[in-house]
This record gives C-alpha cells, sequence and structure tokens, in this order.
C-alpha cells in the first residue's frame, strides 16, 4: 500500500511540474534557486554541518535543509550546495526536455540560473509522429533525465568559466577565487548524477528520493564527523590557498577535471586523512548514446549575457553574432583557462598536493 502511495505522489508531483511547464512556456519555466555556497578563504568561513543531520532536500528555500562542506574518505571534500544545485539543475533542465519533446518542438530556449540563454534545436526520428502518446511519453521520459543531466552538468561548467572572468551571482564582489575550486567539479558532477538517479525512482518524489540519495551516497563515499572535516581543512591551507577574509586570498591550487579527458571526475583526497584508501570517480553525463538509441540528434548552444561575454569570445576567437557551442568550444576555454592560472598562479596550479 505505500508503494502505491508513493508511485502517486511521484506522478502527481511530475504531473504538477510539467504542467506548470506546459503553461508557462519553456522560456519562462520557473528555474533552479541559486544556493549559497562555502569556499576556501570566504569571509564567514566554512561551515561544516554533522553529516548525519543534513535535513530534507527541498527545491524551495527550507531551513531544515543543510549546506556546507563534508569530507569524504572517497570523495574528499564535498560542497553540499553545490551538490544539491547541481542536482536541481538537472530537475529542472529534464522538466524543461520533458515538455519540448511532448509537444513535438523543434526548438527550445531557456536559462539555468547564470544570465545566458541554452538554445536547444532537435531533430525527431522520421516516426516520432506515428509513435502513440504512450510510447512518446516513455522515450521522452527516458531521454529528458539522462539529457537533462547532461544539461546540468554543462550549466555548471559554464559557471565555473563564468566566475573566472570575474561573473557575481550577487553582482557585488567577482566570483573568481571559488572558480573551479578544488572540491567544485566533484560535488558538480555527483550532484548531477543524484538528481537523474531521483528522477528516476518510480517511488518516491524527487526530494524524498534526493534526501535518501544523498544520505546513502556519502555513507558509501566513507564521510566522516564534522571535526574530521575541519581537520582536513585546516591541512589544506597554505596548500590550495593562503590568506583569508576574500580580499586577502590567493588561490594556490584549481581542480579542472570535468571530465573532458576520460569521461571521469576525479576527486582531490588528502591522503593524511584516509590513508590507503581509494578513491571513487563520478562519470560524467554522455547524451551520445540515449540519442543513438531513440534516433534523436540534438544541437546546444549558449546565447551569452553580461560582462563575461567580450573575455570568452577574444580567447574562443568567436564573432559578436555566434553562440558558445559546449560540445566544441568548452575544451578550448577551458584550456584557455588553465594556461592562465598557471601564469597567474604558478605551473602546478592543477596538481593536487
Amino acid at each position: 500500500m505505500q508503494g502505491t502511495q508513493g508511485k502517486i505522489i511521484h506522478v502527481c508531483t511530475l504531473t504538477a511540474l510539467l504542467l506548470s511547464l506546459v503553461l508557462s512556456g519553456c522560456q519562462k519555466a520557473s528555474g533552479p534557486r541559486l544556493r549559497k555556497s562555502d569556499f576556501f578563504g570566504a569571509p564567514a568561513g566554512i561551515r561544516f554541518p554533522d553529516p548525519d543531520k543534513l535535513g530534507v532536500h527541498s527545491l524551495s528555500t527550507s531551513p531544515k535543509e543543510k549546506v556546507g562542506f563534508v569530507y569524504t574518505c572517497k570523495g574528499g571534500f564535498i560542497d553540499m550546495g553545490h551538490l544539491r544545485e547541481a542536482a536541481d539543475r538537472t530537475h529542472y533542465a529534464a522538466g524543461v526536455v520533458y515538455e519540448t519533446l511532448l509537444r513535438s518542438k523543434k526548438n527550445c530556449s531557456f536559462k539555468i540560473i547564470e544570465p545566458s540563454w541554452y538554445h536547444l534545436t532537435i531533430c525527431y526520428p522520421e516516426n516520432w509522429q506515428d509513435l502513440s502518446n504512450q510510447e512518446k511519453q516513455s522515450i521522452a521520459r527516458d531521454m529528458s533525465i539522462q539529457y537533462g543531466q547532461y544539461l546540468g552538468h554543462i550549466s555548471l561548467i559554464w559557471h565555473e568559466i563564468l566566475t573566472w572572468y570575474d561573473y557575481s551571482s550577487t553582482g557585488i564582489f567577482s566570483e573568481n577565487i571559488s572558480s573551479f575550486s578544488c572540491e567544485d567539479s566533484y560535488s558538480d558532477v555527483l550532484g548531477t548524477c543524484l538528481g537523474a538517479k531521483a528522477l528516476l525512482d518510480p517511488k518516491e518524489p524527487y526530494e524524498e528520493a534526493m534526501t535518501r540519495l544523498i544520505n546513502e551516497t556519502l555513507e558509501q563515499l566513507d564521510v566522516q564527523p564534522a571535526a574530521v572535516a575541519k581537520q582536513a581543512a585546516k591541512e589544506v591551507k597554505g596548500k590550495w590557498y593562503e590568506g583569508g577574509g576574500y580580499f586577502f586570498v590567493k588561490m594556490k591550487k584549481r581542480n579542472f577535471d570535468v571530465g573532458f579527458d576520460d569521461g571521469y571526475v576525479t576527486p582531490w583526497v588528502l591522503p593524511d586523512i584516509c590513508p590507503e584508501m581509494t578513491t571513487q570517480n563520478c562519470p560524467v553525463p554522455n547524451p551520445n548514446s540515449i540519442l543513438t538509441k531513440y534516433g534523436f540528434r540534438m544541437r546546444l548552444e549558449i546565447e551569452m549575457m553580461g560582462l563575461q561575454k567580450g573575455q570568452v569570445y577574444k580567447a574562443l576567437k568567436l564573432k559578436n553574432s555566434e553562440r558558445v557551442r559546449p560540445a566544441i568550444h568548452f575544451p578550448e576555454i577551458v584550456n584557455v583557462i588553465i594556461e592562465e592560472a598557471k601564469k597567474r598562479e604558478g605551473a602546478d596550479v592543477d596538481k593536487n598536493i
């Protein structure tokens, strides 16, 4: 009986989300919320929540949801703000793609937090219009979750690129010092993975599934008490960064691993905290298999807005009228940023201690 009720609740939640998308149109649908994340050198310091009391994951603002840093033996530092937001970016993007496919639209434009438009062009399989509504819904669900995870991942890399060029989510202070922070890329991709798993769960609503998956995953990664996380943070000061209070911080290390080379993000761990512990890499989402499976083709482009456009376009040698194509341009711009970081912060900036 409880399983049946859970399925009904899950279907109702998904239906409500999709109804809101249909009524508002994909361009105006409400996106995921920005979470305040901690970072090394933050003026107010870093929060280290009790990993056994992380609260309930929530799409809306909730005092029951805890963020901050936890430390895991197999995954290093996990930024819970980044992880939760990454999951919700996946949740939102999946909803947009699902609604677009069900309406057989060939084009869709939307934003995901940062001031940039994502333009998606879709080429459907030849037999799409011959399929029943039930078949379309099944394919659209499968497609949207996997491609939604990819979109979530892309949006998070884009966030790191923008912050490197001094983007600020608050519009006040540059977020450069937290760009490609040592814990970000792993926290981000892990969040997209959990977001996709929560959407695939047929028994629980998304928020409940996320709450359970976070706890289970941290346990699998051998999460440590808050006291250990604090000790780990002390160990990286002077090695990953120097100074404090934001204005007096000098970054010495940044993790640029977003999976372009081998399809995985490898976490940065501290050997002194968990000796002889094997790290657990996280695969990055790749949409090619799901596109091939159902005979779709999709083209993703980003229309830049804001002050960072000049710097990014100069680095990529793009004309002002062109759009950024993540599949082509992201590896190029990340390589440019790595070289800039090496000149500014040291030749070994991309190497863990």
